[in-house]
C-alpha cells in the first residue's frame, strides 16, 4: 500500500523499514488468550444472564424430569443477548426451526425405518437435508437447531423398541428447547428493567477514549502501559458485537449504513495505533498533530452521546507528508467526520420504504450450487460417523455427529477454528470439569442445592469465555455443551464415567471425519473467501452505482436487496478475517498480509458505500422523466463512470490490472456540474448542491482506493499493517 494520502501526492519521508515477521503462532495464541479473557465493562453483567438463564432451565428440566435436558441447557447459551427484542425474535425463530426438523424426522422416520434399504436412504437423507438447512437458513442460530434435532434423533431410531416411545421423546426434547427459549427471553426481559445502557453508543465511546488517551501521551517519553494495556484488549475483542448492535432494529437509527460505517471506522483506530510500538520516532513537530487528532476524537465523542448532535464536525486540515502512523489516523478520522457529520437537505427516499420481513432462508438458497457442495460434504461425514459407530457397535460415539454439525462451515480457517475450539472446550468441559465434578465432587452431593451451585459456576466459566470475541466465545459453548452431556444426561446427577468416554471419544471422530472431508474436498482458505467478498463488493456496488439504468425509473426493491447484500458481505469479511488468525501451516505469514491488507481498505470501501448510499437517498426522491434532458444524461455518465471505475479496483485487485484511469470521472463530475448550474441558471437547488458535494466524495475515496490497489498489485507492497507500524 503507498502512502495513505492521495495518488500524485508526494512524500517527504523515505519508505519506513518493513516491521518483523508475525510471530508464530503459540507466541501469538497465548498474547490472544491473555487479552481475551480480560474483564470489560458490562461483561460481568452479561456472564450472569447466561448463568441465571442455564440454571433456571437445568431446575426445571431436572425437577420436571423433561428429556433433551442437555439440548436444552445449551440452547438457552445459542440465544443473542443483543437486546430483549433479538432474544425473543431469535427464540421464535429456534423453536420454529426445531419444530420443522422434528416434523420432518418424524415423518420420514415413520415411513422409512421399518426396511433397512429404505432406513439407510432415510438416514442419508436426513443428513443431506439437516447440512442443507444449516447452510440456507438465513439465522444460523436456527440453521443450527434444525440440523442438530435431525442428527441427535436419527440414533435414536436403530434402537429397538414401539415407535411411540421414540416419537414422544423427540417431543419431549422438543418441549425443553421451547421451555429453554422462553426462560431466557424471561430473563433477559427482566434484566432490561435494570439495564439501561445503550451498549452500541457505550462501546464506540469507550474505544474511541482509549484512542484519545493514547494519542495525548505519544508525544511523551512513555505511554502508559495502562492506556497501551485498554487499547490492545479493544482491537483484541474487535467490533463484531457493536456492528450487530448497529444492525438491530431501531427507529431510532433508520441509517444503518452510516452507523455500521462509523463502527467500522472506529474499530479502524483501534487497529491502527494499538500495535504502534515506536514513539521515540515521532518529533515535537508531530505533537500539535496529535493534540488535534485527540481535541477532534473528543468532539466525535461528544457526537456520539448526543451532546452535540446538530453541528458537523470539519474535517483535520493537515500536512500530506509525516510518518505514515499519523497520515493513517487522520485518513480514517476524516472518513469517521464524513460518516458522523449530517449531510445537508432531507434524505428520506430509500429509509422511508417497509423492507421485506426477514426471510426465513438465504435468497440463493435454490440457485447456488455452494449450498449443494457444503451439504453434500456434510452428508459424507456424518454418514461415514453413523457408518463406523454402528460398525463397532458403540452407540455412545453419536456424539460425532453433533461435532460435524457444530464444525461445519464453509471456509479451512474457520472449520480448523471450530475443531480447535470443539475439541479443547470438549477436553476443559468434559474430561476437567465433567469427570473431575463426577469424581471429586458428586460424591459429596446430596441435595439439589450443591449441585445448582457448581452447575452455576461451571455455566459462569462458560460464560466468561462466550462473551469473548467470536475468535473465543465458541469455545464457551463447547465447554459447556460437554459437560451438559455427561451432567444432564438423566433425571439426577450422573457417576459413570462412561458417559464422559463416550463423548470425548464421539467429538475425536466426528473432528477426524470433518478433518478429512472438509479439508480435502474443495474447502476454500479463509483468506480466499475474505477476497472473494471483497471483490463481490465491489461488483456490487458498481451495479449499485447505476440508479437509473438507460434513464428508466429505479428499481427500489432490486437497490435494497443490493444494499443488504452488500452489508451481509461485509460482515462475512470481517468474520472470516478472525478465520485466517487460526490457520496454520507455511502460508500462514502471507495469508495475514493479505488479511491486514484488506483490512486496511475496508474503511474506505464502507466509506465509499456510505457515500453511495447517501447519494441515492437523493437521486431517488425525484424520477429520471422529471429532470432535464442535459442533467439526465451527465447524471448517467457519471454512474456509468463511477460503476466503471469500481470494476477497475476491482480488476486491480484480482488480475493486477492497473490500466484503469480515474480522470475520465473527473470530466463526467465536471460534465454534471456544468449541466446542473446551466440548467438552474448558476443557482442550483441544495438538493442538487449536495448531489455534487456527495459525487465528489465519491471521486475522491475511489480515485485512493483504486491507487491504493494499483500500487499495491504493481509492487507487492508490504501489508497495510505492517507499514503503519513504521
Amino acid at each position: 500500500m503507498p502512502a495513505v494520502a492521495q495518488p500524485g501526492q508526494r512524500q517527504t519521508l523515505k519508505q519506513a523499514p518493513t516491521a518483523p515477521s508475525s510471530p508464530p503462532f503459540i507466541q501469538w495464541f497465548a498474547s490472544f488468550l491473555r487479552q481475551e479473557l480480560k474483564p470489560y465493562p458490562g461483561r460481568v453483567v452479561l456472564v450472569l444472564r447466561y448463568a441465571v438463564a442455564a440454571t433456571i432451565t437445568m431446575l426445571l428440566i431436572v425437577t420436571f424430569r423433561l428429556p433433551g435436558a442437555a439440548v436444552g441447557g445449551f440452547f438457552s447459551l445459542l440465544l443473542s443477548r443483543e437486546e430483549p427484542i433479538t432474544t425473543l425474535r431469535g427464540g421464535i425463530s429456534i423453536v420454529a426451526a426445531f419444530f420443522c426438523g422434528t416434523a420432518f424426522l418424524l415423518m420420514g422416520a415413520i415411513l422409512l425405518v421399518d426396511y433397512p434399504l429404505t432406513h439407510f436412504l432415510w438416514v442419508t437423507l436426513s443428513f443431506f437435508v439437516a447440512f442443507y438447512g444449516l447452510s440456507v437458513m438465513s439465522n444460523y442460530g436456527a440453521g443450527t437447531a434444525f440440523a442438530i434435532v435431525i442428527v441427535l434423533s436419527v440414533p435414536a431410531w436403530d434402537q429397538p423398541g414401539p415407535q411411540a416411545a421414540r416419537v414422544v421423546a423427540n417431543l419431549w426434547v422438543l418441549g425443553s428447547v421451547a421451555l429453554a427459549v422462553t426462560v431466557t427471553i424471561i430473563v433477559e426481559f427482566a434484566f432490561s428493567l435494570f439495564d439501561t445502557r445503550d451498549e452500541l453508543t457505550e462501546g464506540l465511546d469507550q474505544r474511541l477514549e482509549a484512542v484519545r488517551v493514547v494519542l495525548k501521551q505519544c508525544y511523551r517519553p512513555a505511554v502508559s502501559p495502562e492506556a497501551m494495556g485498554k487499547l490492545a484488549q479493544f482491537a483484541m475483542i474487535g467490533v463484531s458485537r457493536l456492528r450487530r448492535l448497529a444492525l438491530r432494529a431501531n427507529p431510532a437509527r433508520q441509517d444503518t449504513a452510516r452507523v455500521s460505517t462509523t463502527v467500522a471506522l472506529v474499530g479502524r483506530l483501534v487497529d491502527i495505533l494499538a500495535p504502534f510500538r515506536r514513539f521515540d520516532t515521532l518529533t515535537p513537530n508531530d505533537a500539535l498533530r496529535l493534540q488535534a487528532m485527540a481535541d477532534q476524537i473528543a468532539k466525535m465523542q461528544q457526537k456520539i452521546r448526543a451532546r452535540n448532535g446538530e453541528q458537523a464536525i470539519q474535517p483535520l486540515r493537515t500536512p500530506s507528508d509525516g510518518p505514515l502512523i499519523l497520515l493513517g489516523l487522520e485518513q480514517t478520522l476524516d472518513l469517521l467526520c464524513m460518516s458522523l457529520s449530517p449531510v445537508p437537505g432531507q434524505s428520506f427516499a430509500l429509509d422511508q420504504i417497509n423492507p421485506a420481513p426477514p426471510r426465513m432462508l438465504k435468497p440463493d438458497a435454490f440457485h447456488n450450487p455452494e449450498h449443494l457442495n457444503f451439504a453434500l460434504r456434510g452428508c459424507l461425514a456424518a454418514t461415514l460417523c453413523y457408518f463406523i459407530f454402528n460398525a463397532v457397535f458403540w452407540p455412545g460415539l453419536n456424539t460425532s455427529l453433533f461435532t460435524c454439525v457444530v464444525t461445519a462451515v464453509t471456509s479451512i480457517g474457520s472449520s480448523r477454528q471450530k475443531q480447535l475450539m470443539r475439541f479443547s472446550g470438549a477436553l476443559l468441559g468434559g474430561v476437567v470439569l465433567g469427570i473431575g465434578s463426577q469424581v471429586l465432587i458428586l460424591p459429596m452431593l446430596d441435595t439439589i442445592a450443591g449441585f445448582t451451585v457448581m452447575f452455576a459456576a461451571v455455566t459462569a466459566v462458560a460464560a466468561w469465555f462466550l462473551t469473548s470475541s467470536p475468535r473465543l466465545s465458541y469455545f464457551g459453548n463447547q465447554l459447556a455443551l460437554a459437560f451438559y452431556l455427561i451432567q444432564l444426561h438423566g433425571p439426577s446427577p450422573q457417576t459413570n464415567l462412561a458417559i464422559a468416554r463416550d463423548n470425548i471419544m464421539g467429538i475425536l471422530l466426528g473432528l477426524v471425519m470433518m478433518w478429512l472431508v472438509f479439508e480435502t474436498l474443495g474447502t476454500k482458505p479463509a483468506v480466499q473467501v475474505m477476497r472473494e467478498l471483497f471483490v463481490e463488493n465491489l461488483h456490487l456496488m458498481a451495479e449499485l452505482a447505476r440508479p437509473w439504468p438507460q434513464g428508466r425509473p429505479a428499481d427500489l426493491q432490486k437497490i435494497l436487496t443490493l444494499r443488504e447484500k452488500i452489508s451481509q458481505n461485509f460482515l462475512g469479511v470481517t468474520l472470516q478475517a478472525d478465520a485466517v488468525l487460526f490457520e496454520i501451516g507455511r502460508s500462514r505469514g502471507q495469508s495475514l498480509a493479505v488479511r491486514n491488507r484488506l483490512r486496511g481498505w475496508l474503511p474506505q470501501l464502507r466509506s465509499l458505500f456510505l457515500m453511495e448510499s447517501a447519494l441515492l437517498q437523493y437521486r431517488l426522491q425525484v424520477s429520471p422523466q422529471e429532470l432535464p434532458a442535459p442533467i439526465l444524461r451527465a447524471a448517467t455518465h457519471f454512474d456509468n463512470e463511477v460503476s466503471a471505475l469500481l470494476e477497475g479496483v476491482a480488476r486491480a485487485f484480482r488480475f493486477k490490472d492497473i490500466s484503469c484511469k480515474p480522470h475520465n470521472i473527473q470530466m463526467a463530475h465536471a460534465a454534471l456540474e456544468h449541466a446542473i448550474f446551466d440548467a438552474y441558471h448558476n443557482e442550483p437547488p441544495p438538493r442538487s448542491r449536495a448531489v455534487l458535494a456527495i459525487s465528489g466524495e465519491i471521486i475522491e475515496l475511489g480515485c485512493r482506493l483504486l491507487g491504493e490497489v494499483k500500487a499495491a498489485s504493481f509492487s507487492g507492497a508490504p501489508p497495510v499493517q505492517r507499514r503503519l507500524n513504521n
